[in-house]
C-alpha cells in the first residue's frame, strides 16, 4: 500500500508540475517521419479550443499552456485523432493511419509493400504518389530518374543513351497536351530545378547540367512525391501543367550526432551487344542482296572475295598451306604459295595485305566493356531541441569505355532548422546544396561509340597496322584524339522564416527566398590525329594540318530567384477541421550563353582560344524573364470522413500583353471514406473490406505558351556589318525579326476520379485512377482571312490561341499489392499498370487536307514518329508467282522479300495513304511487377518492368534510305529477309539500293511493335545489425547489398532493333543524321556491392 501511495503521489505531482504559461512542445511523426501541418490543440473541459499550434516541416510544435488540467489533441487528415493528458512539457506523438487524407498518397515501404508502392491508406482527394527512398538503399543508382522508372504508374522516363551522364526526359501520363515542354516540374526542397532549354545546344551537355535529376544525390533524398492532376499541382501554378516531381531531402533530428557512411562499387557492362558479321560473311551477303536487286557488277568480285576468305581463315588459325588449298578450291584463283605469302607482306602487297585490310577486328575487343563505378557518401545528422542539422558529402566516379572517357560528380548539402525564440514560435530554415560535375570525352563526344562500331561498313579496322605502327582512323586513334569536356556547377539555396503569430491561434506567416545558380563550360578541341600512319608501309606520321584543328569554347549561366510569402490558418470546431493557405510568389530568371570558335592550332599542347590563328565565329545571347502568382487553398474535412479542397492560382507573365497578362486557374477535389459509414460496416464485414474510399476532382490548369515579350514586334542585329554612306563605312544594321503575336494563357481542363481499398486485414491493398484532359488554347497561326503575311512581306506569321479544344487525353492507372507471411518468411507481390491515349478533336489550320478522310485526324491518334501517314502493306512478297499476280511498284517491288503493298481504293495505283492511328514511341501501356521475400534479416526482390502499345519506326539505314543499310548492314542483315534466309516474318525487309527502296516513303511495314518486358532489378540485402551485431551498441546499423540492374530484356520477334537499341529508350528512329538513338552506347547492366554503416 505504501508503494502504491508513493506512486500515486509521484503521478499527481507530475501532473501538477505543469503550470499556466509553460511551453508545451513536441514532435508528431508517422511511419515515414515527421508529419507537417498537423493540428495540435489544447482542449478545456467543454472541449473548446483554448490554444493551438501547427507542426512545421520537421513535425515540431509548441504553444503556451492555458490550464494543466486540459487535454492535448492532435489531428491530421487521414490519421486517427490522438488525445492525451497534459502531464509533461515535451511530447513524442506517433500518428496512425485511418483512411482519408487530402491527396492520393502511395508510399513505398522496403519490405511491407509490393511493387515498391504502398497502396494508400492515408488517402486524399488528388492524384499523388510518393516513394520513400529507403526503398532503394543498396541499389546502385546514380540518379533519381533511375529509381522512378517503372515504379510510378503513368510516369515514363526516356534516356538519351547509356553514355556516361546522359540526360533523360520525363513524361507523366503520356506526352504533353499543351504546347511547350513535356517535362514535369522538378522541385527540390522548394527550389525549382528549371532551365531555359530552348536556348541550349542539345548536342552538348548543357541540358543535362541544368534540367536533369542526375545532379541530385539519391543518398540525400528522404522522399519523392509525384503530383499528377490539377487538384494536386494547383499550388505550383502553370509551371506544373505537366505534373510535379517534389523531392524532399533529409533533415536533422534531435539527439546525438549520427554518422552514416555509404560505399558502393559497381561494375558496368553493356546490357546487350550488337554482333557484326565477319568481313567475309558480309561480303557474301552483300553480293547476294545486290544480285537480288539485279546489280550486274556486284561490289565484291572473286579476287576480293578470295582475299576476304583468306582473311577469314587467317582469323580462324589456318596455316598458309591450308589457306592456299581452300581458296583455290573455292574460287579457282590459281594462287601459288608465294602469292599467299605476298598477300601477308604489307610491303609487297601495299594496300591489300590480309592482316590489315581483309580480316576481322571486333570493335568490342577494342572497347573497355567492364567499367567500374565508385560511389561514396558520408552524412552527419543530429541536433538539439532548438537546432537540427543534416549535412552530407558525396562523390561519384564512373569510368567510360576508354581511358579519357570519364564522369565525376561531387555533391554537398547542408539542411538546418533553428527555433529563434524560446517558445519555438519563430523558426528559421536554411537549405544549401550544390554539386560540380565533370564529363570528359574524346573529341567526337557521345558519337565516339557510334563511330567505333559503325564507322566502317565492315569490322576490319585494327588499332595498329601489322607492322606495329598506330593506324590512322582506327578506333584507338579516335579515342586518343582531342577532347569534348563539360564542367558544370550548380548551387541552390532556400531560406525561410516562419512565425506562429501569438495573437491569432492557428495563424502562421512565412517568407522564403529560393535561389538557383548554374554554370557550365563546354569545350571541344578537334584536331587531326597525331602519331599515326596512313598505311602499314608508311615511313612517316600523317601530316598535321593546323587549319584542321579547331576549338569551341562555350559558357552557359542560369539564375532563378523566387520569393514566396505565405499565410496559413488552421481551425478545428468539434469534428470540423479547416485549413486555409494564401501565397504570393514572384520569379525572375536570367539566362546567358556565349560561344567562340577558332581554328589554326599549330600545337595541341595549348588548346585555348587565344592560341587559334583564325577566327571562325562568336555568338551568344542573354534573356530575362519574370512571372508572378497569387495562390490560395482551402481544405475542409469532417470527422476525417468527408473532405473538400479548393485551390486557385492567379498568374502573370511577361509573355503576354498587359490586357492578357494574368490568368486564373483553379481546381476542386472531394473525398469520401465510405468504409467509415455505419451502414457499410453492417453490410460488409470490416475484416474483409478494411477501407474503401471514393475521390474525384476537377481542375483548370494553365500553361504559358509563347516566348517572353512575344506580344511585341522585335528587331535583331545583323550578324555581319553592312556598307553604306559616302565612304561606304562599316555599320551595324538592324532588321525586322519577329512580328508580334496575340497570345494568351492556354489551358487544360482536367477531370479525375479514383477508388482506394484495403482488404483482408491489410494484406491486399489497391487503387484505381482514371483521368480526362481537354486541351484548349494551342498555338496556331493567324489564318489568311485575318492577315496576309505573305503579301505584307512579314518575316513570320503572327500566332494566336486556338479558341477551342484541340486534343483529348485520357487513361487509367491501377495498383495492387499483396503482403503476407508464411511462418517466418514474409512475401510480397505488387503490380502497377497504366494506360493513356490521346486523339485530336479539332484542327488548328485551314488545310484542305482535312476534307480528305485519309488525312483528317479528328478522333484519331497522331503519334507515329517521322511520317504520320502510311501506304498500307501486307507483309512481303513470298515468291515470283505471287508477285506476278500482285500490284507492284515499278521500281520497288522487284523481288521476293520486298514490301507487298495494298490498293485500298482499288484504282490500280499505289498511292493510297492512310492514318495508321497507332501509338507512338511513348508507351500507351506500362506496368511493373515486384516479387519479394524476407527471412531473418535477408531480403530478396525481383522487379520487372514492361511496356506495350508502343510503336517503333525503322531508322533510315534499315529501311535502305541509305543503300543496303549502309554501315549498319553488318549488324542488321541477320534480322533481314535475304535470299539465303527467306523468312517472311523477319522484322526487316530485303536490303535494297537507295533508288529501289521505300526509304523516303512512309509505308507501315516500317512500323514495328516495340513492346518489351525487362527484369529491371535483382536485389539481395542483409541487415547485419538485426541479428549478427545486435549487441554492438556503437554500431546503429550495417546493411550489405548486392544488386543487378538491367538484368534481362525480352522483346517480340518483330522488334527490328534487337541488340542495337534498348526498347525502353525508344527514339524517334527517323535518321542517323539528326539525333536518332540508333547506334548510341547501350544501356548499362550493373553489378553493385553496397555497404551502409551507421554510427
Amino acid at each position: 500500500m505504501g508503494l502504491m501511495a508513493v506512486g500515486c503521489q509521484l503521478s499527481i505531482a507530475s501532473a501538477l508540475a505543469q503550470k499556466v504559461g509553460d511551453i508545451i512542445s513536441g514532435t508528431v511523426v508517422d511511419d515515414f517521419g515527421p508529419v507537417m501541418a498537423a493540428n495540435v490543440v489544447e482542449l478545456d473541459a467543454a472541449n473548446r479550443i483554448v490554444a493551438n499550434a501547427v507542426t512545421d516541416i520537421n513535425g515540431n510544435f509548441s504553444f503556451r499552456l492555458k490550464n494543466p488540467k486540459n487535454k492535448l489533441r492532435v489531428t491530421y487528415v487521414g490519421y486517427k485523432t490522438v488525445t492525451l493528458p497534459i502531464n509533461k512539457l515535451k511530447f513524442n506523438i506517433r500518428m496512425q493511419d485511418e483512411a482519408l487524407i487530402d491527396e492520393v498518397v502511395i508510399t513505398s515501404k522496403k519490405k511491407t509493400e509490393g511493387s515498391g508502392l504502398a497502396i494508400p491508406l492515408d488517402e486524399i482527394s488528388t492524384a499523388r504518389q510518393s516513394i520513400d527512398m529507403t526503398e532503394f538503399e543498396g541499389l546502385g543508382i546514380t540518379s533519381v530518374d533511375e529509381a522512378l522508372q517503372g515504379r510510378i504508374p503513368g510516369l515514363d522516363i526516356v534516356a538519351n543513351s547509356g553514355n556516361l551522364g546522359a540526360g533523360t526526359s520525363m513524361r507523366l501520363r503520356g506526352v504533353s497536351t499543351i504546347n511547350g515542354s513535356s517535362e514535369p516540374l522538378i522541385v527540390v526542397d522548394g527550389n525549382v530545378l528549371s532551365a531555359d532549354t530552348e536556348n541550349f545546344d542539345f548536342n552538348s551537355a548543357n541540358e543535362e547540367n541544368f534540367a536533369q535529376l542526375l545532379n541530385v544525390n539519391p543518398e540525400d533524398i528522404q522522399s519523392i512525391a509525384v503530383l499528377k492532376d490539377a487538384a494536386a499541382t494547383a499550388v505550383y501554378g502553370p509551371r506544373a501543367a505537366n505534373g510535379v516531381v517534389v523531392i524532399a531531402t533529409k533533415r536533422g533530428n534531435e539527439g546525438a550526432p549520427t554518422i552514416t557512411i555509404n560505399q558502393k562499387f559497381s561494375l558496368m557492362t553493356p546490357a546487350y551487344k550488337s554482333e557484326a558479321m565477319s568481313p567475309y560473311e558480309y561480303a557474301l551477303a552483300r553480293n547476294e542482296v545486290e544480285f537480288a536487286a539485279f546489280q550486274e557488277n556486284p561490289t565484291f568480285n572473286n579476287t576480293e572475295l578470295s582475299r576476304y576468305y583468306i582473311g577469314d581463315m587467317y582469323k580462324k588459325g589456318y596455316s598458309q598451306a591450308e589457306m592456299l588449298a581452300k581458296v583455290n578450291e573455292r574460287y579457282n584463283m590459281g594462287y601459288t604459295a608465294q602469292d599467299i605469302a605476298d598477300l601477308f607482306d604489307p610491303y609487297k602487297s601495299q594496300g591489300y595485305n590480309i592482316q590489315d585490310y581483309y580480316t576481322h577486328y571486333e570493335p568490342w575487343d577494342q572497347i573497355d566493356t567492364t567499367q567500374p563505378m565508385y560511389q561514396t557518401n558520408i552524412s552527419l545528422r543530429g541536433g538539439s531541441e532548438r537546432i537540427k542539422y543534416y549535412s552530407s558529402l558525396g562523390y561519384l566516379n564512373q569510368k567510360g569505355f576508354c581511358e579519357n572517357y570519364n564522369y565525376e560528380q561531387i555533391n554537398a548539402i547542408l539542411n538546418t532548422d533553428a527555433f529563434l525564440l524560446e517558445d519555438k514560435s519563430l523558426k528559421f530554415t536554411l537549405n544549401l546544396n550544390g554539386n560540380t560535375t565533370m564529363k570528359k570525352m574524346p573529341a567526337k563526344g557521345n558519337s565516339i561509340f557510334t563511330d567505333a562500331m559503325y564507322g566502317d561498313w565492315m569490322p576490319k579496322r585494327p588499332s595498329q597496322w601489322s607492322t606495329g605502327k598506330p593506324r590512322a582512323g582506327s578506333v584507338q586513334s579516335d579515342f586518343n584524339t582531342g577532347f569534348d569536356n563539360t564542367e558544370a556547377y550548380r548551387f541552390q539555396m532556400n531560406a525561410a522564416l516562419k512565425w506562429n503569430l501569438p495573437w491569432v491561434e492557428g495563424l502562421s506567416a512565412q517568407y522564403s527566398v529560393n535561389f538557383t545558380y548554374s554554370q557550365s563550360n563546354h569545350r571541344v578541341f578537334n584536331h587531326p590525329q597525331e602519331g599515326v600512319y596512313a598505311n602499314p608501309y608508311a615511313t612517316a606520321f600523317n601530316t598535321y594540318n593546323p587549319d584542321n584543328a579547331n576549338l569551341m569554347d562555350r559558357y552557359d549561366k542560369y539564375k532563378l530567384l523566387t520569393g514566396i510569402f505565405q499565410l496559413d490558418y488552421s481551425k478545428s470546431i468539434g469534428k470540423h477541421n479547416f485549413n486555409v493557405m494564401a501565397n504570393y510568389q514572384s520569379q525572375i530568371r536570367k539566362t546567358h550563353w556565349t560561344e567562340g570558335k577558332k581554328k589554326g592550332y599549330a600545337t595541341t599542347l595549348v588548346p585555348h582560344l587565344d592560341n587559334g590563328a583564325t577566327f571562325v565565329h562568336s555568338k551568344g545571347t542573354a534573356e530575362e524573364w519574370g512571372s508572378a502568382s497569387y495562390i490560395g487553398r482551402l481544405t475542409y474535412d469532417y470527422d476525417n470522413k468527408y473532405m473538400f479542397q479548393y485551390s486557385a492560382n492567379y498568374n502573370g507573365s511577361l509573355s503576354y500583353s498587359p490586357d492578357k497578362r494574368w490568368g486564373y486557374f483553379h481546381a476542386v477535389s472531394l473525398g469520401w471514406v465510405m468504409s467509415d459509414e455505419e451502414w457499410f460496416k453492417e453490410l460488409i464485414n470490416p475484416d474483409y473490406v478494411n477501407m474503401l474510399k471514393l475521390r474525384g476532382g476537377w481542375g483548370k490548369v494553365g500553361n504559358e505558351v509563347g516566348k517572353p515579350f512575344s506580344f511585341l514586334t522585335q528587331y535583331a542585329q545583323n550578324s555581319s556589318n553592312v556598307l553604306f554612306g559616302d565612304n561606304m563605312a562599316n555599320n551595324t544594321a538592324w532588321y525586322l525579326n519577329t512580328i508580334a503575336s496575340d497570345l494568351e494563357w492556354s489551358s487544360s481542363t482536367q477531370w479525375g476520379a479514383g477508388v482506394d481499398f484495403e482488404m483482408f486485414k491489410g494484406k491486399l491493398a489497391g487503387s484505381f485512377d482514371t483521368f480526362l484532359y481537354l486541351n484548349k488554347g494551342d498555338v496556331m497561326n493567324m489564318t489568311a482571312d485575318m492577315l496576309r503575311s505573305d503579301i505584307l512581306g512579314m518575316p513570320n506569321i503572327p500566332q494566336i490561341n486556338a479558341p477551342y479544344v484541340t486534343k483529348r487525353k485520357g487513361g487509367f492507372e491501377v495498383s495492387l499489392n499483396w503482403n503476407d507471411k508464411i511462418g517466418q518468411v514474409g512475401y510480397r507481390v505488387g503490380v502497377n499498370y497504366s494506360f493513356w491515349d490521346e486523339v485530336y478533336s479539332r484542327h488548328t489550320t485551314e488545310s484542305s487536307d482535312w476534307y480528305s478522310p485519309t488525312f483528317d485526324r479528328i478522333g484519331k491518334r497522331y503519334m507515329v514518329p517521322v511520317y504520320k501517314y502510311a501506304i498500307k502493306c501486307d507483309g512481303m512478297h513470298a515468291s515470283w508467282a505471287e508477285m506476278y499476280n500482285s500490284l507492284l511498284n515499278s521500281t520497288r517491288g522487284y523481288a521476293p522479300g520486298t514490301i507487298k503493298t495494298v490498293d485500298l481504293n482499288g484504282d490500280g495505283r499505289i498511292n493510297d495513304y492512310y492514318l495508321p492511328n497507332m501509338g507512338g514511341n511513348t508507351p500507351l501501356t506500362q506496368y511493373g511487377i515486384t516479387l519479394g521475400a524476407d527471412y531473418k534479416g535477408f531480403d530478396l526482390e525481383l522487379f520487372f518492368q514492361g511496356a506495350a502499345n508502343v510503336t517503333g519506326y525503322m531508322p533510315s539505314p534499315l529501311r535502305s534510305q541509305q543503300s543496303y543499310q549502309w554501315n549498319y548492314g553488318q549488324y542488321a542483315f541477320a534480322n533481314s529477309y535475304t535470299p539465303s534466309n527467306p523468312d517472311l516474318d523477319a522484322p526487316i525487309t530485303l536490303p535494297a539500293p537507295e533508288g529501289q527502296a521505300w526509304g523516303y516513303n512512309f509505308v507501315d511495314a516500317h512500323l514495328f511493335d516495340a513492346s518489351y518486358l525487362k527484369l529491371k532489378n535483382i536485389s539481395l540485402r542483409y541487415d547485419m545489425k538485426k541479428y549478427v551485431l545486435k549487441n554492438v551498441d556503437f554500431i546503429q546499423g550495417l546493411d550489405l547489398s548486392f544488386v543487378v540492374t538491367n538484368a534481362f530484356t525480352w522483346t517480340k520477334k518483330e522488334y527490328a532493333l534487337k541488340d542495337l537499341q534498348d526498347p525502353e529508350f525508344m527514339g524517334g528512329g527517323d535518321s542517323i543524321y539528326n539525333g536518332g538513338a540508333l547506334g548510341t552506347y547501350p544501356t548499362q547492366r550493373s553489378y553493385t556491392l553496397g555497404v551502409t554503416l551507421t554510427l
